[in-house]
């Protein structure tokens, strides 16, 4: 749980990937984030980089032979995208979760990848939960963010402070908590943060 965003890319030549890791190494280190290269000439010869901002969620732009972006994590567990439990075009999609580095980074964070959209890729598409790639408006993303930090806020809250009854098993537990939860969010469909 928490804000994400999700993304999948082309690059446009392989021959382009050395100045994207280039260009995106500099800005990690003129914001001061942590980063790693990544370069396998043997095996599945991925290669690109991998960075993080403060308290968020890795960032993989690194890309097979075939030009497509696709994280490590996924090579690492792709028999699990087999059509069947997970889509196989899933494996060229990476999230990233953005929640805890806060909104301004979240929106720096969009800001750079739009740039390297432009620069570098021939595809590249990605979803936002705050609604800041869609958009464009600030508005809109912070109240967005607003939301998540109450729903998170919230449920994190509750599961702090309940506890199992004497003689309650498992199932009936999970069945107050969910009550709980419906009651204190109002269910499906209500606006929880007004602008």
């Amino acid at each position: 749980m928490g804000l994400s965003i999700h993304y999948s890319g082309t690059i446009r030549s392989m021959d382009l990937l050395d100045d994207l890791m280039t260009e995106t190494t500099d800005i990690c280190q003129s914001f001061n984030w942590k980063y790693h290269l990544i370069n396998e000439p043997d095996g599945d010869q991925l290669k690109g980089i991998i960075f993080s901002p403060e308290n968020c969620e890795p960032l993989m732009l690194t890309f097979l032979p075939n030009r497509r972006m696709c994280s490590f994590l996924n090579l690492k567990h792709r028999d699990i995208f087999d059509g069947t439990r997970l889509g196989k075009e899933l494996m060229y999609t990476t999230s990233t979760k953005t929640q805890f580095a806060g909104p301004d980074t979240h929106m720096a964070l969009i800001k750079l990848l739009r740039y390297l959209k432009e620069k570098y890729f021939e595809t590249f598409e990605l979803q936002d939960e705050g609604e800041y790639w869609e958009t464009g408006d600030e508005k809109i993303f912070l109240r967005n963010f607003r939301r998540y930090e109450y729903l998170f806020d919230t449920v994190a809250n509750i599961l702090d402070n309940v506890q199992a009854l004497p003689g309650e098993n498992v199932d009936s537990l999970a069945r107050r908590i969910e009550k709980i939860l419906k009651e204190k969010l109002g269910g499906e469909g209500k606006t929880i943060i007004n602008d």
